[in-house]
């Protein structure tokens, strides 16, 4: 699990701690006869995250005192309390693996996530202060693995997937997974980008999410351990501001195929999109535009995603992998990514105002 955490404030500041409270629903495609919580469910679980909920976290962040200085209802099943605490604490990537607290939403049916601001930064807002977000694409800003979806184009889709997985879950290095992955795909035509832009699907919430935060004027970026051409059409669907992927080279036509292809190989001249590499995007563009890393929010889903995610003042896990649930500074398994708005103290519906 991580342990890093770049918002540790010095001994005596102080800082808000934001527990946002998700009550555990369906996922977005549950068909519409699946029972929901009802009201007085939605109710007891409020009434537990706020002043049933301030003792257990005192006892585990001890001697931080935390001093609980708001607890809303954003939406029904979702509720945020604010702490006043005082330096030195832990770091919060470790509060959702304390026992108690793990216990306490298997109890009330939660998930929790555990942010901190420290004071000052922000203040004057009633918002979470972000000025940077970063976010993977596979699986995250696209539903698709995009590597996958090549493969299928030429009937290898089994022998690609099986070792997506396995590197999406940690259980092999990423570039050699990558390497080969990329020599199964030799021959594919080079034209298949076209195709996939068109079967190729948003994840539900995404424009949602990304409206949001152009609208207030946070800088956003696509950084893919997949293909450019996928992570430009991205970007202009979505128009964020920066995109970052592999580049593959093209070869011309040959005896063996009779047409441009993809050569199995990455071009050299460009990174290669490594988790240090991802990481980097996050802290060189922070420093880029002077902006501390308390204001960068970070999503992914793979193990490649992890070390960006550490390096973030907010990294959530989104649907991850099981070893990046268990290792993530923070995890989400939301309906949608629009429900990532709530961690910021506001609600989806203001952005349609």
């Amino acid at each position: 699990m991580s342990t890093d955490n770049p918002i540790s404030p010095t001994k005596g500041e102080e800082a808000n701690l934001i527990v946002t409270f998700f009550a555990n629903t369906p996922p977005s495609n549950t068909p519409s006869t699946t029972t929901f919580p009802n009201q007085d469910t939605f109710k007891s679980q409020s009434l537990a995250c706020g002043p049933t909920f301030s003792p257990l976290l005192a006892s585990q962040v001890a001697p931080a005192s935390p001093i609980l200085t708001s607890h809303q209802t954003l939406a029904p099943g979702i509720f945020q309390s604010v702490y006043n605490i005082t330096s030195p604490f832990p770091n919060p990537a470790k509060f959702r693996h304390h026992t108690s607290i793990a216990a306490f939403e298997a109890l009330h049916n939660l998930e929790i996530v555990f942010d901190l601001i420290p004071i000052g930064e922000g203040a004057s807002s009633a918002l979470r202060p972000v000025r940077l977000a970063v976010f993977d694409m596979d699986s995250t800003l696209i539903n698709e693995e995009v590597i996958d979806e090549l493969a299928r184009s030429i009937g290898i889709t089994d022998a690609v997937s099986a070792i997506t997985a396995r590197a999406m879950n940690g259980e092999l290095e990423f570039e050699q997974s990558l390497r080969e992955r990329l020599a199964l795909l030799k021959g594919v035509k080079a034209h298949v980008w076209e195709d996939l832009k068109r079967t190729v699907t948003i994840a539900a919430g995404a424009r949602e999410l990304i409206q949001y935060l152009r609208v207030r004027s946070v800088i956003t970026v696509v950084v893919s351990g997949g293909f450019a051409p996928m992570a430009e059409w991205l970007k202009q669907q979505l128009k964020l501001d920066h995109a970052f992927a592999n580049h593959l080279l093209i070869s011309p036509p040959n005896e063996t195929y009779p047409y441009p292809h993809l050569s199995g190989e990455l071009d050299r001249g460009y990174p290669i999109v490594v988790p240090e590499y991802k990481r980097h995007v996050v802290e060189s563009l922070a420093q880029e535009h002077s902006i501390p890393l308390s204001e960068t929010f970070v999503v992914g889903d793979g193990s490649n995603d992890l070390l960006m995610l550490a390096a973030a003042g907010l990294g959530v896990a989104w649907r991850a992998k099981e070893r990046v649930q268990i290792e993530a500074p923070q995890r989400l398994n939301g309906r949608t990514l629009s429900d990532l708005i709530y961690l910021f103290g506001d609600t989806p519906e203001r952005n349609d105002e």
